[in-house]
């Protein structure tokens, strides 16, 4: 049985978090590192957004992850 990772909402077996949002050590990486991974993610499948764009919508994505949900960053970023 599958659930979602916490952090990203990838689809993992067991776990809180999958392996992209994971250090060698099995810790959930730091925000600023998982913040532009998803957003270098959404530039990957969507070349032409342009990069404010991929800002915001990795922000609202990251409000609604369990792991994120009440960062700091991400409260203090609700107007862009």
């Amino acid at each position: 049985m599958t659930h979602s990772c916490e952090s990203c909402g990838m689809q993992i077996e067991s776990g809180a978090y999958c392996s992209y949002c994971v250090d060698d050590q099995g810790r959930l990486q730091p925000f600023e590192e998982r913040f532009e991974r998803m957003v270098q993610w959404v530039l990957g499948r969507e070349p032409d957004v342009p990069r404010d764009v991929a800002e915001q919508r990795t922000r609202d994505y990251m409000r609604r992850m369990p792991a994120w949900k009440e960062h700091p960053s991400l409260r203090d970023a609700l107007g862009g």
